[in-house]
């Protein structure tokens, strides 16, 4: 029946012969929780207005390279093997590479559409120095935008299935490379460099060259915003464009009970190890959350410039938008300050979409992740991708709020490769939260009566039953493939 609506609800809403097919349009913040960010976004509040928002969305794995390789492979990160943002610890674009021939945009030119990213890509990619004149390097790239022969460096090198590519080599506010097409362009400090307006422009112009065009296309747009100008790891603020420098002045971070928890005694070690947070840190949290939603700002003003393009156009009323992040952040629950862990702050991210045949101003409940957003987008493109989907189209639920969905879906997360490190696997359901982590730590909380995580319930013998189920769903979810990530 669940894939029987979706058809219907494809072929007559999207794909019938009255009506192209959908241009789609994601825009992917960077590290943008979902704990009442969008609130203070304007453009983006008008975008729910005009389409549906899920309440319940999550990240398969919390960190940038993971996430964003599940958007382009539909897979989960035990499934396209990326588990970090480090080639060493198996992730990053080093790792990421041998699947570009087989991923999202190949697919989406396979079934007639246009292609752009716009914006950041996989962690690593363009890092290091573009070659030396007349190096060996130097003339592999000429040969190469010559004749077609030899091998682009990591600066100039254009991924398969992308017809506009204009991303960061170096992500970053100010000062930072974007290759477009081949073409390494050099941005500096000037106001008129600030990255986010530098993608909003862009993003625009390629809306404006559709205009004239019968053609679908499909644009990815993916902002350094709200992430930390410092590298991955440093805990530097975002910068805001200098529109939005005095914004949310008197703005004070949301404090849940879960902030700089008082006994994380039954938290996995390196948590309960984590010292209480001093003055000096809470003062960096309470600055960065303030940072995160004036570099929002710019974000916002994309997104209506993004519509208004699209208006301009003649575009808008057959695209779908999508608005969500990679991942979430922790400002100060549990004593955490960042990603990748399993609390919730970190795994949830906001989702609206809108577009035609999708319902006005409605919310969803259901447990969705960033594996069905990818899956929606196959489906609406009419795409036949080259690896199993583990994710679901969002479309029977987008059409009806009753429609048949899961009760469960799986977390991944953690560091490195090594025995040192460590990784979990969880499951989330509408009530109950279980995480195994590899060193055999278990955490089990109940959602509706501990929405802050405080309590681990795991080994209280009240629990010992939903332990029990959830421990042999977690058995087999932590390996699923395809359809079997399906919990009814």
């Amino acid at each position: 029946m669940r894939t029987l609506l979706c058809t219907l609800f494809v072929f007559f809403s999207l794909l019938s012969s009255a009506m192209a097919a959908p241009n789609i349009i994601v825009i992917l913040t960077d590290d943008e929780e979902d704990t009442g960010s969008t609130s203070y976004l304007p453009n983006v509040q008008a975008l729910a207005a005009q389409g549906v928002t899920f309440k319940n969305s999550f990240v398969n794995f919390s960190l940038c390279s993971p996430s964003r390789s599940s958007f382009f492979t539909g897979q989960a990160s035990h499934n396209d093997g990326i588990k970090s943002n480090k080639p060493e610890k198996g992730g990053g674009w080093d790792t990421f590479k041998q699947e570009e021939a087989n991923d999202l945009p190949v697919w989406l030119k396979g079934a007639g559409y246009t292609t752009a990213l716009i914006g950041k890509y996989e962690n690593g990619y363009g890092a290091g120095k573009p070659p030396r004149l007349a190096s060996a390097a130097y003339w592999s790239n000429a040969l190469n935008g010559w004749f077609g022969i030899g091998a682009p460096d990591k600066q100039h090198w254009v991924p398969p299935g992308w017809d506009l590519w204009y991303a960061f080599t170096k992500v970053r506010y100010y000062n930072y490379t974007i290759n477009e097409n081949g073409k390494l362009l050099d941005f500096g400090h000037e106001p008129a460099d600030y990255s986010t307006d530098v993608l909003k422009e862009r993003a625009v112009r390629f809306i404006k060259d559709q205009a004239g065009s019968a053609q679908p296309f499909f644009m990815l747009i993916a902002t350094k915003a709200p992430h930390g100008q410092g590298e991955e790891g440093q805990k530097e603020p975002a910068i805001p464009a200098p529109a939005y420098a005095s914004a949310f002045a008197d703005l004070k971070l949301p404090k849940t009970p879960a902030y700089d928890e008082e006994d994380a005694s039954d938290k996995p070690p390196l948590v309960a190890r984590s010292p209480r947070l001093n003055d000096a840190l809470k003062t960096q949290i309470e600055e960065s959350y303030r940072a995160e939603l004036q570099s929002l700002r710019s974000v916002d003003d994309l997104v209506g410039s993004v519509e208004d393009a699209l208006n301009t156009a003649g575009k808008l009323d057959n695209t779908v938008i999508v608005y969500t992040s990679d991942n979430g952040y922790v400002y100060g629950d549990h004593r955490l300050f960042g990603k990748n862990s399993v609390y919730e702050p970190s795994i949830k991210v906001p989702l609206v979409v809108k577009g035609p045949g999708i319902p006005r101003n409605e919310t969803r409940d259901q447990l969705v992740n960033n594996l069905d957003v990818a899956a929606t987008i196959q489906e609406v493109a009419g795409v036949k991708p080259g690896t199993a989907p583990d994710g679901s189209s969002l479309l029977p639920i987008l059409h009806d709020a009753k429609a048949p969905w899961r009760s469960a879906i799986l977390v991944e997360g953690g560091n490195g490769v090594t025995k040192a490190d460590k990784r979990y696997a969880a499951v989330r359901t509408a009530t109950r939260k279980y995480v195994r982590h590899d060193d055999g730590f278990e955490e089990l909380y109940d959602l509706v009566a501990d929405p802050y995580e405080l309590d681990n319930k795991v080994k209280d013998p009240r629990y010992a039953s939903d332990a029990a189920m959830l421990r042999d769903l977690h058995d087999r979810l932590k390996s699923c493939v395809g359809e079997g990530c399906w919990v009814p």
